[in-house]
């Protein structure tokens, strides 16, 4: 599988990695049985990340990570990453909480290092219990200097963003040049991130992230690729949890069913349309599968071996795009 340069981290990744959040579940529900087997495909197609967080299902899948990882040979071992919500209605400071929910997924993940740690919170103008400002962040003695000293006490080799929420105010944080990554939203229902400009577009605008972390030399994580099943099937499973908030899932379904009416079947089947698509924006480091079963990670192995789409075919997306769907 191809790798790529993580940004300035100096690591060198595989073009998908393996999610391990709650949506898909692939390291929360199966049986260990299963898990094991998903490792032992990932390592034979040149998977070598994994990326999880304290928050996905209380910990389990932090420990169902590290107790997989722990029998694991040194040279098939895989990168790993994690993420922290902070909570800024809690008396505890936010280097406490740092300090604290690193420790604790440290010991679940059984490791004394993680390649990379991330801040979970969605960056917003305005603050509550889950989110967080911009100033929150990058003041004085505040978020960012908590994650620095982290890096620098040797618990952590870099550290990254979630670029959800505001992006005037995800921009201010990434100018900081405090963080080394950034996750970003990016999918066929959502490319705005890789926009110059808004235009005519009327869902969440994410316009210009993409260039704004290239210009920091900041590695690119690709994340929904599948919004949350959307793309992937028709068949909801009660977990499509939104990370963003203007336009209804019903309008959601709609747009799906505009794409796929217009690409049909010859370029795979939805799930391998979708990571393609991913996998056609050389900007981007990696993508992050949201996987639930053995079936979806083989499926999703033979879409990384048809490769990105033809350009043609991203031309007539970007028009449907474009036009909002219509």
């Amino acid at each position: 599988m191809k790798k790529n340069k993580l940004g300035r981290t100096g690591l060198n990744i595989s073009d998908v990695v393996l999610g391990g959040g709650w949506v898909g579940g692939l390291f929360i529900d199966p049986s260990y049985e299963v898990m094991e087997k998903a490792l032992e495909l990932s390592i034979k197609s040149g998977i070598n990340w994994i990326d999880t967080a304290e928050t996905y299902s209380d910990g389990k899948s932090e420990k169902n990570i590290g107790d997989l990882l722990e029998s694991i040979s040194i040279e098939n071992q895989f990168y790993v990453s994690s993420k922290a919500r902070l909570d800024s209605d809690s008396s505890e400071t936010f280097a406490s909480q740092l300090d604290r929910k690193l420790d604790n997924s440290l010991k679940r993940l059984k490791r004394d290092q993680l390649d990379l740690y991330q801040l979970h919170n969605k960056i917003t103008l305005y603050e509550s219990a889950d989110t967080l400002t911009s100033n929150q962040i990058i003041k004085s003695n505040s978020i960012c200097d908590a994650f620095e000293k982290l890096k620098a006490d040797g618990r952590v080799n870099n550290i990254g963003i979630t670029a959800l929420g505001d992006t005037e105010s995800i921009k201010e944080v990434v100018a900081t040049k405090c963080f080394d990554t950034a996750q970003v939203y990016y999918n066929l229902l959502n490319p705005t991130a890789s926009f110059s400009e808004k235009g005519l577009w009327n869902d969440h605008d994410f316009s210009s992230l993409i260039s704004e972390f290239q210009k920091y030399d900041m590695g690119i994580i690709g994340i929904r690729i599948f919004a949350a099943g959307l793309l992937a099937t028709d068949t909801r499973h009660g977990r499509e949890i939104p990370v963003t908030n203007i336009i209804d899932i019903k309008e959601e379904e709609r747009r799906v069913k505009k794409i796929y009416d217009i690409v049909g079947s010859i370029y795979g089947n939805r799930a391998q349309f979708a990571i393609r698509y991913g996998l056609s924006r050389n900007s981007l480091s990696c993508i992050v599968l949201g996987l639930a079963s053995l079936e979806h990670l083989e499926n999703a192995l033979d879409a990384v071996k048809m490769g990105p789409l033809p350009e043609e075919v991203l031309d007539e997306v970007l028009k449907l795009q474009l036009s909002n769907f219509f």
